[in-house]
């Protein structure tokens, strides 16, 4: 069993976009979700969702969660995210400016 230490970034639009896919054969756990508002005026919110391989079932880890201006949400310090192979994280922001970065830490296990 292997463990190899991921990094995935993104900058977060208002339209959804993938953060994050587990590989194949693999698990993944998400152990940093970031996001940071690097707008120095204006607040904006988050939408994050697991996503299963099947691509039906879904559940938000954060609904329209606001991040004021120049601030950071952390959406997995505490609690971790485990994926199965196909799995994803998906991000969608309130703003199409981009003032959000997302940046996750990821382990995984093949």
């Amino acid at each position: 069993m292997a463990n190899t230490f991921k990094n995935a970034n993104l900058d977060v639009t208002s339209s959804e976009q993938t953060l994050y896919t587990c590989p194949a054969n693999t698990t993944a756990v998400v152990i940093s979700l970031r996001i940071t508002n690097v707008d120095g005026s204006n607040t904006d919110n988050i939408k994050a969702e697991w996503v299963d391989s099947d691509g039906s079932t879904k559940a938000y880890l954060a609904y329209e969660v606001d991040v004021p201006f120049d601030s950071i949400l952390e959406l997995a310090g505490e609690s971790k995210i485990v994926l199965e192979a196909s799995d994803s994280i998906k991000l969608t922001g309130g703003a199409s400016s981009g003032d959000l970065e997302a940046f996750a830490s990821i382990l995984e296990i093949t």
